[in-house]
């Protein structure tokens, strides 16, 4: 967890915390970098916490530093953008550099990638969004901020993100500082002009960063991982930008998505960030990735199965999910594969109708669905729907309604005339719908879920309720329950999407329930304490729960 804003990771030559400066007092050191410290501090006047950045002492000995803070900064409060940390006040203590700024807790999307792995397409492209978002509002207003890189991308919640460190902008107009040894930013993400003599930054350079890190939240590596800054200064300035679709699961569209943004000439790129954010969300709809729910019902009881190949995960995995990566086994899947992760993408004017259409592309209102929808079988293990009756028995099955309604009216008659009152009496055991279910409240909470399970993934199957939810650092798991009272295990593995299916779990009484893989006798436990999984009495994970809630 990290709590912005700061810059890089040096060590602090001096740690403050515990002394006075100025009105503020500062509580505890949050972050080092280039440019300064960063505490969580104590506004004695407006009796706030805030995140107090000092800047080095060094940078308020040159007046055109100086000059360039203030005017930055005066700009930098002015931003009412939401994704960006909004600044509270600025100026000069004791020959120190301040800016007082809204103390927000979080994690980097460095630190994120790092601990989950890459994205997936849709979330890498409303992080993007919300970045570019802070751009535009920045670069409208003369500011450049130089420096965006996933450590400076602070993400919260449900991936809301804000773009902080603004403390080393500087204005357009500005002559460039940027000397051998005062760079600026981080060459893992720095256009080719930067490293140019004479030459003027612009947004066009923030554009170029802001598409090197599409590609690292798509793929979980910067564009050049060299092993020195000459080499990396190199492949920025000579080769030709990487394909993120080099990566299983995600789509080609990206490819020129990320070509564009981060084209050696300027002039090539994106003319705003939005428009690069733009060109990805279209990226996104051009090609949609297989997901639970999206699958057409088919005649057999199962879904179909795919046989992966020897170097994937040694059982098989339902069609049109991803075969595991080699971090830990798949909640549910008890193995520890080795196999690429693979997502099968098809092109989005062939896709099925969408259960969850708004969560994956936020401009499609819930109410857009196909006239007519037939309701998806419930879950691989529920029994087949009823054929279709041809035309000729439609004289049948209304004289079978009539009779129904008349007998009917004559229990309700009875009913009235013996009335139930009586505390002895017997009660009907036929029906002739389905039995309406009462569901009872979640004892506990998970965030980001409904009623049927997780916002994002997994979820249950259509008309199928979640009867417990549960989050680990590294897997969701989901236990749904069919109409006809059966159960079922949902697993999603964070680091690669992968997902594992069990039917029939059974419920230990206490909130918890008991999968068992009947394929290879792996057993997977998930309580409000846990999530376990062993074989053969050898345990392969034990992965302690965050959150969890049950029926």
């Amino acid at each position: 967890m990290r709590t912005a804003p700061w810059e890089g990771t040096r060590v602090a030559a001096t740690n403050r915390a515990g002394t006075r400066f100025g009105q503020y007092e500062l509580r505890r050191l949050l972050g080092v970098g280039g440019m300064g410290e960063v505490y969580e501090a104590h506004d004695t006047v407006r009796d706030r916490t805030v995140a107090l950045k000092l800047l080095d002492t060094q940078l308020a000995k040159s007046p055109t530093y100086v000059e360039r803070f203030r005017r930055e900064s005066r700009t930098a409060a002015r931003l009412q953008e939401p994704h960006v940390i909004p600044v509270h006040d600025w100026g000069e203590v004791d020959g120190v550099l301040f800016i007082d700024m809204r103390l927000v807790r979080g994690q980097d999307l460095h630190d994120h990638l790092a601990a989950h792995g890459p994205l997936r397409p849709h979330q890498a492209v409303e992080v993007i969004e919300q970045v570019a978002a802070a751009l535009d509002a920045a670069h409208e207003s003369g500011l450049v901020h130089r420096d965006i890189k996933p450590a400076n991308i602070l993400l919260t919640g449900e991936l809301f993100a804000y773009l902080v460190d603004f403390g080393i902008a500087h204005a357009e107009s500005d002559v460039q500082l940027t000397s051998a040894n005062s760079a600026i930013g981080s060459f893992a993400y720095m256009a080719p002009e930067r490293f140019e003599h004479h030459t003027t930054v612009s947004a066009s350079t923030d554009i170029y960063a802001l598409a090197c890190v599409l590609y690292q939240s798509l793929t979980g590596r910067p564009p050049f991982p060299r092993d020195s800054n000459l080499a990396t200064v190199h492949a920025h300035m000579l080769t030709p930008p990487p394909r993120p679709s080099a990566r299983p699961g995600v789509p080609p569209s990206f490819d020129r998505v990320v070509a564009t943004g981060m084209a050696k000439d300027a002039a090539d790129r994106y003319a705003t960030a939005g428009d690069l954010a733009r060109a990805a969300r279209a990226a996104l709809a051009e090609f949609a990735p297989v997901r639970p729910g999206d699958e057409q019902p088919l005649p057999e009881t199962r879904p179909q199965i795919t046989t992966p190949p020897e170097s994937a995960v040694p059982q098989a995995l339902p069609q049109g999910r991803p075969r595991p990566g080699p971090q830990h086994p798949v909640p549910g899947s008890g193995q520890r594969a080795s196999g690429p992760v693979e997502r099968p993408l098809v092109p989005a004017a062939v896709q099925p109708p969408r259960l969850d259409a708004q969560r994956a592309y936020p401009s499609v209102p819930p109410q857009v669905q196909s006239p007519n929808p037939t309701r998806p079988r419930e879950h691989p293990s529920a029994p087949l729907p009823s054929s279709p009756r041809d035309r000729g028995s439609r004289p049948i099955l209304i004289g079978a309604l009539l009779v129904g309604v008349l007998m009917t009216g004559g229990v309700l008659a009875w009913l009235l005339v013996h009335g139930s009152g009586g505390g002895g009496g017997t009660t009907a055991t036929g029906t002739t719908g389905p039995a309406t279910r009462t569901l009872a409240p979640f004892s506990g909470t998970v965030s980001a879920t409904d009623a049927q399970g997780f916002i994002d993934e997994p979820r249950c199957n259509a008309y199928d309720p979640a009867y417990a939810i549960g989050r680990t650092a590294a897997s969701r798991v989901l236990i749904c329950r069919t109409s006809a009272g059966r159960y079922y295990y949902k697993g999603f593995r964070i680091s690669d999407s992968a997902v594992k299916e069990i039917d029939d779990p059974t419920p230990d009484g206490s909130g918890g329930f008991t999968a068992v893989n009947t394929a290879d006798n792996t057993r997977y436990h998930l309580s409000a304490s846990a999530l376990s999984i062993d074989k053969d009495g050898t345990q392969l994970a034990n992965e302690q729960m965050i959150e969890y809630a049950h029926r």
